[in-house]
């Protein structure tokens, strides 16, 4: 209880310090949901974990400086994953099949791309281009085609059964991939967040929540980048509560955080109940600034802008690239074109307007730029991009002139960050509905990732019973993408 007392002092102490999804963070959960629950004796560990209490629920079983350690000789410094919302047709994209039936096939043609004997689909004349500065995996797979369940997989690497789209915002102890990377990795420098969601909603509503950090606590919660400009002429700085309230100067904030120290050795030695070091970088946050000026694309110009592509992803796009440079660890980014409710990848109907006319050309211009303007700054070998969404489309195009969801099958697009470039892992069919050889899960991208940046998959966490809870269930890197 007394534990519970000091965290909740602690927010009101250092209030408007930041904020992700609407929460405040200083390193814990928020305890107002809880404040209903009363014990009259002290509260155990183990009890405090199964009500979701210090360190918001988990701790590392191994050393933190180990995983440190590790991470800071990793190929990769920081990931960019932009997540395909919906899931992308790998038929109009990395992995086209005119040799077909016409049913399967689709409308689109296929070009040559800068890799010898490898073609894209005609709509990403740019990214064909630069083939051999990515490799794409066109032989990955999921367990299951509803959006809820893959989503939940493709970002954490596990499993969430009974899932529905009804239950699009069920809770989930599972942490995702950013927040394990936050977890392991820390921020680079006081002053930046480890995970940044640039944003995080779209048109299948609060299901991408499985972004967010699990067991793991609000402490490792991505800082969401909030609404973003959606064309180039737009101003757009850090999120308001990336800096002091008003009200809240410096020399008062010196002051509650010097009341703070003095009430935290009693509880500080415990490491599930240490806010210590959370409360450190929050405060950093407001007063070094760091994140501050690499949210800010104002320091941009209207040309490099507008080289990303004047909408809503080209914008995105330069932000991801602005926060890798100034060495956030982990940037996730969801391609929705309406970041309340808008389209996005999941292309029931009428996919071949909507792909040509409305979402691969901003995806091809921005995604090709972010690689370009990576190589020319030095950041494309120590920077891991990751371009997939939770599943592929149907072979067979439906009487909407759509595809349906299909999880036995789609392609994944992964540059930079210490990996090859320029291979093709694995092979559709003539039909293009399963794997012909090779066959990729998708634990095995997701162990790819964790292993450039120093992630050990064999890392253990505790769940909210005291269970052991690895990284991942299963899955390897992908031999043929590793350097040496």
């Amino acid at each position: 209880m007394f534990a519970e007392m000091v965290v909740t002092l602690e927010f009101r102490i250092i209030s408007n310090c930041w904020f992700t999804n609407g929460r405040a963070h200083s390193g814990e959960m928020s305890l107002n949901s809880r404040n209903s629950h009363s014990h009259a004796t002290s509260t155990s560990r183990r009890e405090w974990l199964q009500a979701g209490g210090a360190a918001a629920g988990a701790t590392l079983l191994s050393s933190v400086s180990l995983a440190r350690e590790t991470g800071s000789s990793a190929p990769a410094r920081q990931a960019i994953v932009i997540y395909l919302q919906g899931g992308l047709s790998h038929y109009e994209s990395f992995d086209p099949k005119p040799l077909a039936p016409s049913d399967f096939r689709g409308e689109f043609h296929s070009i040559p791309t800068s890799i010898p004997g490898v073609h894209f689909s005609e709509h990403l004349p740019l990214l064909a281009s630069r083939a051999h500065m990515f490799n794409v995996v066109r032989s990955a797979y999921v367990d299951s085609p509803s959006h809820p369940v893959a989503i939940h997989m493709t970002l954490t690497g596990w499993d969430l059964p009974g899932a529905s789209v009804a239950g699009k915002s069920r809770n989930t102890t599972s942490p995702s991939i950013g927040s394990v990377a936050a977890r392991t990795l820390g921020p680079r420098q006081p002053g930046l967040p480890a995970y940044v969601t640039i944003p995080h909603s779209g048109q299948l509503g609060t299901r991408v929540h499985y972004a967010s950090a699990g067991l793991l606590g609000s402490a490792y919660e991505p800082l969401d980048s909030g609404m973003l400009p959606e064309t180039s002429e737009q101003p757009f700085v850090a999120p308001p509560n990336l800096r002091l309230h008003p009200q809240l100067q410096p020399v008062r904030l010196r002051d509650r955080l010097a009341l703070l120290k003095t009430m935290q050795p009693s509880f500080e030695n415990d490491v599930a109940s240490n806010p210590a070091r959370f409360h450190q970088r929050a405060t950093d946050m407001l007063t070094a600034d760091a994140a501050g000026r690499a949210f800010d694309l104002n320091q941009e110009s209207r040309g490099a802008r507008a080289k990303y592509g004047d909408h809503l992803w080209g914008q995105q796009t330069i932000l991801a690239r602005r926060l890798a440079e100034a060495g956030v660890p982990f940037t996730l980014l969801n391609y929705t074109l309406n970041q309340v409710k808008g389209q996005d990848w999941d292309t029931h109907v009428d996919n071949f307007g909507l792909m040509k006319n409305t979402l691969l050309p901003p995806m091809d211009l921005a995604v090709s730029t972010l690689l370009d303007d990576l190589q020319d700054r030095g950041l494309l070998d120590t920077t891991l991009v990751a371009i997939f969404g939770e599943f592929g489309r149907t072979p067979r195009i439906n009487a909407n002139a759509g595809r349906d969801h299909w999880d036995k099958v789609f392609s994944v697009m992964l540059a930079g960050g210490g990996l090859k470039s320029g291979v093709v892992v694995g092979s559709s069919t003539r039909a293009g509905d399963v794997p012909l050889d090779r066959p990729v899960h998708f634990n095995d991208v997701l162990a790819t990732i964790y292993r450039q940046l120093g992630v050990s998959t064999t890392e253990v966490f505790e769940d909210a019973f005291g269970r052991p809870m690895p990284v991942l269930a299963h899955g390897s890197p992908i031999p043929e993408l590793l350097l040496g």
